[in-house]
């Protein structure tokens, strides 16, 4: 009976604790903005060198402005999009190949159409070797 008691207890605690993890996330999460923004995107693939991109749009998140701009194409997955290939250069999977994404020199935790933007951010999407 004491093991049972026990054990309801720590689900109930479980309980708390995500439901409060989750009010947190949803308090704090970044936000989108609406209306017009202007955002800049540095391309750097390896020994291709670099392209800065610069859009104007009313969208909400990278991925968005990326894929009406034709700039990037990718996969959608269960964490969101991941991206395959900048301005026509492919990740090759054989050499651990990847783009990485980063805002104002530090990495996004989220994929491409699930980061929100807001005017004025810049972004660099760099061809990474190595996983």
């Amino acid at each position: 009976m004491k093991n049972k008691k026990t054990t309801m207890i720590a689900v109930i605690a479980l309980i708390v604790v995500m439901a409060a993890a989750g009010l947190l996330y949803m308090k704090f999460k970044p936000g989108t903005t609406e209306g017009s923004k202007e955002i800049t995107v540095k391309v750097s693939a390896l020994d291709k060198g670099e392209e800065v991109f610069t859009y104007q749009t009313d969208a909400q998140y990278l991925g968005e402005v990326l894929e009406a701009n034709e700039l990037i194409e990718g996969e959608k997955g269960q964490y969101g999009m991941f991206i395959t290939a900048v301005n026509n250069v492919k990740a090759d999977d054989s050499k651990q190949q990847w783009w990485c994404i980063t805002k104002d020199g530090e990495q996004v935790n989220t994929s491409a159409d699930q980061t929100p933007i807001q005017d004025g951010e810049q972004y660099e999407l760099t061809l990474t070797e190595g996983y």
